[in-house]
């Protein structure tokens, strides 16, 4: 294989926009580029000389792939589960180490609406884990992902993509040989025209409490997805964001914005594509999660105190 015809099907397996990118920092954040991404800055970045993020919608809204973020020690265990629930669906998927977990790719044989594919793929993401896209079409760039196989300028590192041998690992993507084997062995799947239930305008209501957990069913995920997908998330994050009838606000996170607020109304809550999955983005922070993920943030609790807290009702 050419370096031409390689680098063409890294871009196209990977490359989610291609008018612009993200350079990672020595801290692990990201800047954005500004330019669009060259076969030479791609070369760069499979040599380790330079490391970039791709964002995942391209400039029409439309995805290449979906990818589920598992920023957890067991993360490479539980998307192996995932691996398997998704495969039962007939849903082929692939798995790349991470600093800190792994991630989980599907592949896609068209581009697709955001729209599209998180109303097909977000319920099979936990809710303390990340899905990308993270919001759909409409709404900017949105999110980025480190682009595949390069060097994590935090870590020093690379992180291959690997499959299960019974107990074993084994590495997919160590070699030349070994990517160029596997870039021609990927499976991509179709994305399901899905009938997408219309938004509803953000409430205004006086303040409501919270389902009680002991009231949900067993069925379900998880429970604290269960519980996200009983609360009215545009009702509950008023309380905390004063939201236009778009959904968008200030962030209340200040931290992560210059001078500490939000002085671009960067935040956006939006209704998710799956019950209980992420309703909420700052385009400034590059990071959005569900309601629980929300309070969590907001009251600086793990997800262990904040959901004792919910069955508690001190929240």
């Amino acid at each position: 294989m050419s370096i031409t015809t390689y680098l063409t099907t890294y871009k196209n397996l990977f490359v989610g926009r291609h008018d612009d990118y993200a350079i990672q920092l020595s801290s692990g954040r990201y800047r954005r580029a500004k330019e669009p991404l060259t076969d030479v800055a791609i070369f760069d970045h499979l040599l380790g000389t330079r490391t970039y993020g791709t964002y995942i919608m391209d400039a029409a809204g439309n995805c290449r792939f979906a990818v589920i973020d598992a920023d957890t020690d067991d993360g490479l265990d539980r998307l192996w589960l995932i691996q398997e629930q998704l495969a039962t669906h007939g849903i082929i998927s692939y798995v790349e180490r991470s600093r800190r977990g792994g991630h989980l790719w599907v592949f896609f044989t068209h581009p697709a609406p955001a729209s599209q594919v998180r109303a097909w793929l977000l319920r099979y993401c936990p809710s303390d884990m990340e899905f990308y896209p993270k919001q759909d079409e409409g709404n900017g760039y949105g999110s980025l992902i480190r682009l595949p196989l390069g060097v994590h300028r935090k870590s020093g590192r690379r992180y291959p993509f690997v499959e299960r041998h019974g107990t074993d690992l084994v590495t997919l993507t160590l070699t030349d040989d070994q990517r160029i084997a596997w870039f021609a062995s990927i499976r991509r799947m179709d994305v399901p025209q899905l009938v997408l239930q219309p938004k509803p305008t953000p409430a205004r209501t006086t303040h409501q409490s919270f389902s009680h957990p002991q009231q949900r069913t067993t069925n379900g995920p998880s429970p604290i997805r269960q519980w996200n997908a009983e609360q009215d998330h545009y009702q509950v994050i008023s309380r905390y964001v004063d939201l236009n009838a778009n959904g968008v606000g200030q962030c209340p996170f200040g931290d992560h914005h210059t001078g500490g607020k939000d002085s671009q109304a960067s935040f956006k809550v939006y209704e998710p594509g799956a019950p209980g999955g992420y309703c909420w983005y700052c385009y400034t922070w590059q990071k959005g999660g569900s309601l629980f993920d929300f309070l969590k943030y907001y009251y600086h609790l793990d997800t262990q105190e904040l959901w004792q807290r919910i069955k508690d009702e001190a929240i």
